[in-house]
């Protein structure tokens, strides 16, 4: 979310985790296929590694914009690679998983699909 300088989060992300898990293109099947599936997904809590707290945004954000972003009402323009997970109130394996392989966790929410870890 830095615009001043676009590597930034990537290395934020390589500072603080030992593993990431997604890819710009993963973020993007996982958004596409939430979207399209009879689920209903309307909103998603992120949790961005540059901010301590996860925020609640709109589903599915937007991805007409270049490769390695995503466009959200709440922030603009949002580099995926800032995600450190995010959670929708659905069982999104089933959803995923033709897909390949995702790194998801059932939670309280519903599912939290994984973007970084140690």
């Amino acid at each position: 979310m830095n615009q001043l300088d676009p590597a930034a989060d990537g290395r934020a992300a390589r500072a603080r985790f030992s593993a990431a898990f997604m890819s710009d293109t993963k973020w993007r099947k996982a958004f596409r296929a939430i979207a399209e599936a009879p689920v209903g997904v309307r909103e998603m809590l992120v949790k961005f590694i540059d901010v301590d707290e996860p925020k609640r945004m709109r589903f599915p954000p937007s991805l007409a914009c270049p490769l390695a972003y995503m466009d959200t009402i709440e922030f603009g323009p949002t580099e995926l690679r800032s995600i450190e997970w995010l959670e929708v109130e659905a069982d999104i394996e089933p959803l995923l998983a033709p897909l390949g392989r995702f790194p998801i966790k059932k939670t309280d929410l519903g599912s939290r699909l994984v973007g970084y870890g140690n």
